[in-house]
């Protein structure tokens, strides 16, 4: 019996150790990457102008609402002049905010080297379900149908760009075009109507006119769009990524944290305020070259889930700098969280919310390809 307690004693520390969680350490790391423009304009531009042609209302129906009750004693003319005047504003806002060219390379001028049209088309709503699962937010009720073309040209008429954009709707499962009963679970006014309406072509038109108060959101989406492409083809875009090294809370794990500390004052560096303390990626190459053999050794000799995570994020890190985006790829792919990170959230604990900046990171490689480089100040 006192052989058996003995024993006991003995075995209760290990076994205690052996379920102790493990903390990490978090080391925020941040750096920024240049991403050239697909092409330039001729030399010598510099006067542009921009043009929206759209039947679009840039107005909500509620915003329409509210701004008339601003103006309750106006003759109908004037206020209807007036409304035509604001919704212009608004559009010309939009336009100067996402379109408009960088400032003082480029000039917007009334005689204009170059011209940036964008023009929208009518919507409409196709397809129409009329097997519809009212209990099943995802049955499809049909397909919103919009586009818009971009187009660039010179004063003497010749096209620079041509780009047709299509509208999608911002779903939780990615872009789509599909209307579905959830994007109207929010108002029950709607979704009662378009439940005792039965003949197609009155539901159609339901649904058209209920799509049709999302026109500012759509005008707004396309000309969002239409800057962006123009980022894409003329302007050199600086974009910052972020991520962290991570150590491990426990004397045992000393190499480890040192490792990860040398990592992250490498990567810092790379946009560090001072001068002195700047450096070029090829300077730091030896010391984030150092940490990734360490972190590779030291993925090969653990067993604890936590700390392999946190190797396998380092590694990510560190090999997507070196310009190794595949094997970037496969550390993080060996994380369980990188597969939840959808439903998870920084709630949940930060680990998620830097698994998700080297996802960011890694996407936008992927998107520019070879267009993309370290940023170096």
């Amino acid at each position: 019996m006192k052989k058996s307690i003995l024993i006991l004693l003995f075995t209760l520390p290990l076994f205690c150790l052996g379920q102790k969680k493990v903390k990490l350490l978090k080391k925020p790391v941040a750096w920024s990457y240049q991403i050239a423009s697909k092409s330039a304009l001729p030399e010598g531009f510099k006067n542009y102008s921009i043009h929206i042609n759209t039947d679009l209302d840039p107005m909500s129906f509620w915003a329409e609402i509210d701004w008339r009750m601003q103006y309750p004693n106006i003759d109908r003319h004037e206020k209807e002049r007036l409304l035509r005047l604001a919704k212009q504003d608004t559009i010309n806002k939009w336009s100067d905010t996402h379109m408009a060219m960088p400032y003082p390379k480029y000039i917007r001028d009334s005689s204009p080297d170059f011209t940036i049209t964008l023009t929208t088309d009518q919507f409409s709503v196709d397809n129409l379900n009329t097997d519809i699962d009212f209990g099943n937010q995802e049955s499809l009720l049909g397909e919103i149908n919009i586009s818009a073309n971009l187009l660039v040209k010179t004063s003497e008429g010749v096209e620079l760009l041509n780009e047709d954009i299509r509208y999608f709707i911002d779903d939780a499962n990615g872009p789509t075009t599909s209307l579905r009963w959830k994007h109207f679970i929010v108002n029950p006014s709607f979704k009662l109507k378009f439940k005792m309406t039965k003949k197609r072509e009155k539901r159609k038109k339901l649904l058209t006119k209920r799509v049709k108060k999302f026109e500012a959101d759509i005008l707004q989406y396309f000309i969002v769009e239409a800057g962006r492409i123009l980022k894409d083809n003329y302007q050199t875009q600086t974009l910052d990524a972020f991520s962290s090294l991570f150590g491990v809370k426990s004397k045992d794990c000393n190499a480890l944290n040192d490792a990860s500390d040398i990592a992250k004052t490498a990567i810092n560096s790379l946009s560090a305020f001072s001068r002195k303390k700047r450096k070029t990626l090829n300077e730091v190459k030896p010391d984030l070259e150092y940490a990734r053999d360490y972190f590779t050794d030291k993925l090969t000799r653990t067993t604890d889930p936590t700390i392999q995570n946190a190797l396998n994020a380092n590694l990510a890190t560190i090999l997507l700098l070196l310009g190794d985006t595949e094997s970037a790829k496969f550390q993080i792919q060996n994380i369980p969280e990188i597969h939840e990170l959808k439903t998870k959230t920084i709630w949940e604990g930060s680990f998620t919310y830097y698994l998700q900046g080297i996802t960011d990171a890694l996407a936008l490689k992927e998107q520019y390809g070879n267009r993309v480089t370290i940023y170096e100040y």
